[in-house]
């Protein structure tokens, strides 16, 4: 990953994400946003894991994670006051910094994206397994950026050691094998990482994979990672895992019902040797 340390140090990964929306507002006409959706703000204390929706015109969905600090009360706060963005609007939106507009553009980034596969023909290719998982060996050190839980017992059945960078360690429920750590440098000591797509939310990735240095697979995974992933090829990660939705209607129904919406989605697994690239895709989009 030398070769992406040295990108990294003239640009962050946040300026070339700037960088591609403009490209994508520029290379065709994008459908409006035609609805929001956010879960209810909770007051509850258990740490849940939920996302949002950004819903285009044209049927697609660009999911994105909430849960950071107070980013779903942000969300709902500046719904009530500005409305839904237009997509004109997501190079700014990525230039800020309270985390309910990062979640937002994000959001809308991978709604986007999904409009241009969809345009362009391109079906992410579907995971078979969990993303980066099916690539680790008996006897490694396996990062994870954020507690998978029912990822963990995977790896550890695979004779892996896991260590768990966590904000939140407690979070982590104790056992053998699995090591716990709050300081990115450890992730140093890994082979594999396996790291959330929240931190597109909070821009903690250009940090991460710096102190990840010489690890043979990164992967990015979660449904925030459902975006193009050009950028972050670019500076080291090996491979995204995200969702798209086929069929929008399908997670509308969920959603309103308050059901689990997982199975109104595809996982898909990209990496550099499956994706096309951004310019492909528009060279489709445009015939």
């Amino acid at each position: 990953m030398a070769e992406a340390s040295a990108y990294n140090a003239v640009m962050t990964i946040n300026d070339d994400y700037i960088a591609l929306a403009q490209k994508l507002l520029d290379a065709i006409p994008v459908p409006a946003v035609s609805g929001i959706h956010l879960p209810s703000s909770s007051q509850s204390d258990e740490k849940k894991d939920e996302f949002g929706f950004v819903f285009l015109d044209d049927g697609s969905a660009g999911p994105f994670y909430v849960s950071l600090d107070d980013t779903l009360d942000g969300l709902h706060s500046r719904l009530d006051r500005v409305g839904m963005p237009a997509p004109s609007r997501l190079p700014d939106l990525l230039m800020q910094q309270t985390l309910a507009e990062r979640a937002l553009s994000i959001g809308l980034f991978n709604a986007l994206s999904a409009n241009l596969m969809r345009r362009a023909g391109f079906q992410p290719q579907h995971a078979t397994t969990d993303t980066g998982a099916g690539e680790t060996q008996a006897g490694e050190t396996v990062g994870m950026v954020g507690y998978f839980c029912p990822l963990v017992d995977k790896l550890l059945a695979r004779g892996c050691r896991v260590l768990v960078l966590e904000r939140q360690p407690e979070r982590v429920a104790p056992q053998e094998g699995v090591a716990v750590s709050t300081n990115p440098a450890d992730l140093a000591d890994c082979e594999t990482i396996l790291c959330t797509a929240a931190t597109l939310v909070n821009d903690s990735l250009d940090e991460l994979l710096a102190a990840a240095g010489a690890v043979r697979s990164f992967s990015l995974i979660g449904p925030t990672a459902s975006g193009l992933p050009d950028v972050l090829f670019e500076h080291g990660v090996t491979a995204t895992g995200g969702v798209f939705f086929p069929d929008r209607s399908a997670l509308e129904k969920k959603l309103a019902a308050g059901e689990s919406w997982g199975k109104a989605g595809e996982k898909f697994q990209l990496t550099p040797a499956n994706y096309p690239g951004f310019d492909a895709l528009v060279a489709a989009a445009r015939r």
